[in-house]
């Protein structure tokens, strides 16, 4: 157990490196770009494939282990109730400086990011949580550093975009905590699914639905 955990912690941590290193080397220090045609989004599709792989391998070797990640059903109603209200709060100074730099009411485009982003946002907090967080209590047994050291990889992971990071390290606090009280993934899933697609419009001034909608139309 501990001899995977720790293979599972390092193979997790080189793949928010190769990250970093190829947004550094294709953007620079500028952070990344508003694209999505960019070839990190070719190295985080390969990613996601393989640890995808692995992922149904061990699923497929260990019964029940959906249920011990966070994706089961008992608690769930309560689990969200608290992981959208909390969101609801963290959003309310988003929305305020989302104002303050005339970025309300959102395009059209918003309640697309709105209704696919859980997806992401989904897939965000298993590599946090199930890969990151749980692997971490094997090296770091107290609760307030390990919410600390996996939401600080977790902000790491997004560098050099220090808007995104100071953004991810919050989300990061919030929702690791939330996971570690109420073992759901399906419910910090959905919320940070919700705050992200809020934090892109608000915050960071993208317009990702745009880029989807594009992309999907020079595909057909």
């Amino acid at each position: 157990m501990m001899r995977r955990s720790l293979i599972e912690l390092v193979l997790v941590v080189l793949t928010g490196v190769g990250h970093v290193t190829l947004e550094v080397a294709t953007s620079g220090l500028k952070g990344a770009a508003d694209s999505l045609n960019r070839p990190q989004h070719v190295y985080n599709l390969a990613a996601a494939v393989l640890w995808a792989a692995y992922l149904a391998w061990r699923l497929f070797r260990t019964p029940g282990l959906a249920h011990e990640w966070g994706f089961r059903r008992d608690g769930f109603g309560r689990a969200l109730g608290v992981s959208l209200l909390a969101g609801a709060v963290a959003a309310v100074p988003l929305v305020a400086y989302g104002a303050c730099q005339g970025r309300f009411p959102p395009p059209s485009t918003f309640w697309l990011l709105v209704a696919l982003y859980p997806l992401w946002g989904l897939a965000q907090q298993f590599a946090l949580q199930c890969l990151l967080t749980r692997n971490l209590r094997q090296v770091v047994p107290r609760l307030f550093f390990r919410i600390l050291a996996a939401a600080a990889i977790f902000s790491a992971a997004h560098f050099p975009n220090y808007e995104l990071m100071l953004l991810t390290l919050g989300a990061g606090l919030l929702f690791t905590w939330l996971y570690e009280t109420y073992g759901n993934l399906w419910a910090v899933g959905i919320a940070h699914g919700l705050l992200g697609a809020l934090a892109y419009y608000a915050v960071l001034g993208q317009n990702p639905g745009a880029e989807i909608l594009g992309f999907l139309n020079h595909v057909r």
